[in-house]
């Protein structure tokens, strides 16, 4: 039976350790979890862009001699954008610009994977050996391409190859096993899918009412002066019924719309200057919270199983029946902020 969520945070915030917040813009999250014999204020986390990790010119072991355990997290690495309004300048299925398809990592994500292997690497060089042990690392991933493939560039940056492991003197790099995840339940936050769950969605309505109620002045300027430049056929939408819902969908479509573009350095339209960074921004915010994370149900079906077995693997390294060092888990948006929200 899986603890409460209750219990989830109280023993999080019991334990001694570390958080750190690695991010690439909205592009890479990274939670770092130290697990040591020391105790360590738990109210104390360190948070950091990844851009302050690089200026900061950090290099070599950042470890002390008492750690014992690491969990790492991150997002994915920059992507295209999974979905378009009809006159975006960039649709989403367009391959002359987003060449690698729809919503999979672009070069700049890609870059950004492979670098933050490296500066895990630097930050742990020396607790973490430099030669790839499967008893002593495990990778792991969300069964999607853009998390596998971000999760292989992290090992790639983390785990060069050397001496023995050099199979090709012509390439700096080794396979390594990416493992399925499939504890991180990022997929039952949209409203429909595959992995469609009843009980999520029926927690998930009332933050959603309640956004939409607070919103609603906000949403609807915001859509009001956005549809016309966006090519979507207002008759065919309103005929859809979706109320409310219907200004969250084109919120989600306009996100998508500027953020990835930008993200890859390509300019936006004059038109949505009035709109993002903000309001868009904050609102989109908002709307991510309530739908994923908005009540304590919705943040333990979300990524209960998957701390759960964070947890085991800690008291397994207390008791000293495992041999692990570092877990590194490749995720999403929605795996970060759930993890985040339980340990409070």
């Amino acid at each position: 039976m899986m603890p409460s969520y209750g219990n989830f945070r109280m023993w999080a915030n019991s334990q001694s350790g570390l958080l750190l917040l690695c991010a690439l813009t909205v592009a890479v999250l990274a939670v770092v979890y130290n697990f040591t014999d020391e105790s360590l204020p738990a109210d104390q986390p360190s948070v950091a862009t990844h851009s302050e990790l690089i200026a900061a010119n950090l290099t070599g072991s950042r470890v002390v001699p008492t750690l014992r355990f690491v969990t790492a997290v991150s997002r994915h690495g920059n992507r295209g954008p999974s979905f378009t309004y009809p006159k975006s300048p960039y649709r989403h299925n367009d391959t002359k610009i987003w060449p690698f398809g729809v919503g999979e990592l672009t070069q700049k994500g890609r870059m950004q994977m492979f670098n933050l292997g490296k500066k895990i690497r630097s930050l742990y060089n020396g607790f973490l050996g430099q030669i790839y042990r499967p008893g002593e690392f495990k990778g792991l991933s969300t069964p999607m391409g853009r998390t596998l493939q971000s999760a292989e560039l992290f090992l790639a940056g983390l785990f060069p190859p050397t001496g023995f492991q050099m199979w090709n003197k012509d390439l700096q790099w080794q396979p390594i096993p990416v493992f399925p995840n499939f504890l991180d339940r990022n997929d039952m936050v949209p409203p429909s899918g595959p992995n469609f769950c009843p009980k999520y969605r029926e927690v998930q309505k009332k933050p959603m009412k309640e956004y939409l109620e607070e919103y609603k002045s906000e949403l609807d300027k915001l859509v009001e002066y956005a549809l016309p430049y966006t090519g979507f056929n207002t008759d065919d939408l309103k005929s859809q019924k979706m109320g409310g819902i219907l200004r969250v969908y084109i919120l989600f479509v306009l996100w998508e719309s500027f953020i990835y573009p930008q993200g890859d350095g390509l300019p936006l339209p004059d038109w949505s200057k009035k709109i993002f960074p903000e309001p868009l921004t904050f609102l989109i915010k908002k709307a991510f919270l309530a739908t994923s994370i908005g009540t304590d149900l919705q943040i333990r079906y979300l990524e209960g199983e998957m701390f759960k077995e964070m947890v085991e693997h800690m008291r397994a390294k207390e008791k000293n029946t495992s041999s692990e060092r570092m877990f590194y888990y490749s995720g999403h948006d929605h795996t970060i902020v759930g993890l985040q929200a339980i340990l409070g």
